[in-house]
């Protein structure tokens, strides 16, 4: 039998010689989408909590100068910050109106658990309390970027998952720490290989499952390597 005409699909026409190649896909349009803009605002808060580490740093407040007056000003902070997550989760009228509000600022998990915004508070004050000025700045400095650029580039291009996060997203945090760790070594704060393993343990513990907040266990880990480090040098 000889074959039907039209069962064989024609082959699409062959591009000709010097003509400009297909259009690629818009490299910004991940940028533009409804979810990834929410958390560039989120995150965008985030960043901006950077001046607490410079202002550890270089004390060019007035007020607080000084481990005790920044310890008495991160304790109020994240007493009120505690207080209104409270009254927040328990009494629905009061929480609904914060949701419409904030709109996507908060996430699922946060209508029933403490912001992240409260949670980086109690780093900052657990890092002043325990570590010295530098360390505690050079820890808070990891937390606030990376987990930043983590989440901003992880939902934008992220592609390949480990432990429920972007292995892209988290390159993106490294970068980020190593900057600042870049940061703190050219300014006199912190020594290279102290601000470099505080970098990397930042970026490793942003990866990997713990039960514990991003914004506590970055900080906390990272600053008790740096200590640790500091001390046997």
């Amino acid at each position: 039998m000889t074959k039907a005409r039209g069962s064989r699909s024609p082959k699409p026409p062959a591009r000709r010689k010097g003509s400009p190649p297909a259009p690629l896909g818009d490299p910004l349009e991940p940028l533009r989408t409804k979810r990834w803009l929410s958390e560039a605002q989120r995150k965008a808060i985030h960043m901006g909590s950077i001046l607490v580490p410079l202002g550890l740093l270089y004390q060019w407040l007035p007020w607080p100068r000084g481990k005790v007056e920044w310890r008495w000003f991160l304790l109020s902070l994240t007493l009120i910050a505690m207080a209104i997550d409270v009254v927040r989760i328990h009494d629905r009228r009061i929480g609904r109106y914060f949701r419409q509000f904030f709109g996507r600022l908060i996430r699922e998990h946060e209508r029933v658990n403490l912001l992240g915004s409260t949670y980086l508070l109690i780093a900052a004050l657990l890092a002043v309390e325990i570590f010295p000025r530098p360390i505690a700045a050079a820890a808070l400095g990891f937390t606030i970027l990376g987990d930043a650029m983590a989440a901003l580039v992880g939902k934008a291009y992220g592609r390949r998952r480990l432990f429920g996060k972007t292995l892209e997203g988290s390159a993106a945090g490294l970068a980020a720490c190593l900057l600042w760790a870049a940061f703190l070594a050219a300014a006199g704060w912190v020594a290279w290989p102290v601000a470099v393993a505080g970098a990397l343990v930042a970026s490793l513990i942003e990866l990997l499952p713990i039960p514990l907040d991003d914004n506590l266990g970055m900080t906390l880990f990272a600053g008790y390597t740096m200590k640790l480090l500091g001390a046997l040098g």
